[in-house]
């Protein structure tokens, strides 16, 4: 019986599976071993195997990234057009691959979509080739370095030559001093009794077709004393704050680190007290609940800007309008069950149509009512109680 195997690189599409693709990476006679050269693949035939299965991958990765690039992204519902393809090198721990980008442009304002590895992921490198690089470089010569590639690759490779290894050693070995920078410019700051931290997310309108929106979240860190009263009449200022913003739709982790570093460089440590101020959005709170293991302690208050807001957007008739006084009132002085009975109250008073809005508003407050506080009492004392003394 003679025994020969086949090794086939398959895609297939999990919603519909018998949508396969399938590509033959390598076949060949299975032999019976007579001594250690006949057992398994041999170097070279290995490294091939790398090559071709990689190969198989990049294609159908980046075949599924041209669909997804339709629409210009500055031009409202403008198709782009197909202009050629372009093939780019990619260089990986093992193998060097050519990756082929359909270039495309917008025939409106001649916008063009970026068509190399270099312009999309600014290296043309893996990230495990130029760790490795910068390990060889960092313990080795260069020289030696460019050898041990060679024998582990089993090929010569121009982007590991020496002077590839050097300039990769020297542009990681930049970075790690600018990160080093960084963490002493942190550990520098003076710690911080307590800080201020606001929170707030909002929807921008977007060209892109089928989407309407997308969310930017933002934070204001700053210290009390940071805080200076204006003249009589106008608002108070800050004279020193960090800021921390992002769009990403990944969890809330990049507003999440930049929120950490934001509150780093304002004296964040184990020992300072953090009063957070939110609109009430479960994502902004998310922001606050990631800091807190940072901190001493945490107090939330629900923004009262944004409570007054609501309230002062709901219409009623002139006679209802002294009951959502009352509601208010009390709820700027920290009676909670007194504003929410009176706002039960007052609903049953209201008409049905009114009766939407202020449902919403007891919604709002009861999903919030342990981060209210006594504003009238943190207003008398000087302390924060409102976000909008920093939104500008």
């Amino acid at each position: 019986m003679q025994k020969h195997y086949r090794i086939i690189f398959e895609s297939f599409d999990v919603e519909n599976p018998k949508e396969v693709t399938q590509t033959v990476i390598n076949t060949g006679e299975i032999k019976i071993p007579v001594d250690l050269f006949d057992i398994g693949f041999s170097h070279a035939e290995q490294m091939v195997l790398i090559q071709k299965t990689q190969d198989a991958l990049l294609k159908e990765q980046f075949t599924t990234r041209t669909g997804t690039i339709k629409y210009c992204p500055h031009c409202v519902n403008i198709k782009l057009v197909r202009d050629g393809q372009n093939k780019s090198n990619y260089y990986d721990i093992f193998t060097d691959h050519k990756i082929t980008f359909t270039r495309k442009h917008c025939p409106a304002c001649n916008y063009e979509v970026n068509a190399t590895m270099k312009t999309i992921f600014g290296s043309e490198l893996s990230v495990q080739l130029a760790k490795i690089q910068s390990e060889l470089g960092s313990n080795y010569s260069y020289r030696d370095s460019e050898l041990l590639f060679e024998l582990f690759s089993q090929n010569h490779r121009e982007i590991n030559n020496h002077d590839r290894i050097k300039h990769t050693s020297e542009a990681v070995g930049k970075e790690i001093r600018n990160l080093h920078k960084g963490e002493n410019e942190l550990a520098a700051i003076a710690p911080a009794q307590e800080i201020i931290i606001n929170v707030d997310g909002g929807h921008i309108n977007t060209t892109e077709v089928g989407k309407r929106s997308f969310e930017a979240m933002a934070a204001v860190v700053y210290k009390p004393e940071s805080l200076k009263p204006n003249e009589s009449g106008t608002k108070n200022r800050l004279i020193s704050k960090h800021c921390a913003t992002s769009t990403c739709n990944d969890n809330q982790n990049e507003m999440i680190a930049n929120t950490i570093v934001a509150a780093l460089k304002e004296g964040l440590t184990p020992n300072t007290h953090i009063t957070a101020l939110c609109d009430g959005a479960k994502n902004c709170w998310q922001i606050i609940d990631a800091l807190k293991p940072l901190a001493a302690t945490t107090t939330c208050i629900l923004d009262w800007f944004h409570i007054s807001m609501k309230i002062h957007n709901i219409a009623l008739p002139s006679d209802l309008k002294s009951q959502l006084e009352s509601v208010k009132w009390h709820l700027w002085h920290g009676q909670i069950n007194d504003a929410l009975t009176k706002l039960t109250t007052l609903i049953w008073d209201a008409s049905e149509k009114c009766q939407l809005s202020l449902r919403k508003l007891k919604t709002y407050i009861e999903n919030n009512i342990d981060k209210l506080a006594n504003y009238e009492d943190r207003h008398s004392k000087g302390l924060v109680y409102t976000s909008n003394l920093a939104e500008y």
